[in-house]
């Protein structure tokens, strides 16, 4: 497989707008503005994911008060 045909996956620096782009098998995912929005972004993510598996366990292990 040559450069070409490579689908490039990560996080890159860009010049124009300036900023970080996250790219998925040759894709653009999102843009930041910084690497710190970036990491915002992903914090913010995790935890909302954890919030979500704390709810998910407590309705399974919750008895129902119906």
């Amino acid at each position: 497989m040559n450069n070409d045909q490579v689908k490039r996956s990560g996080i890159f620096y860009v010049k124009e707008p300036a900023g970080v782009v996250v790219m998925w098998r040759g894709k653009v995912v999102e843009r930041y503005a910084s690497v710190e929005a970036l990491v915002e972004g992903h914090l913010k993510g995790q935890q909302a994911l954890e919030r979500e598996m704390e709810r998910v366990l407590q309705a399974q292990y919750r008895p129902n008060h119906d």
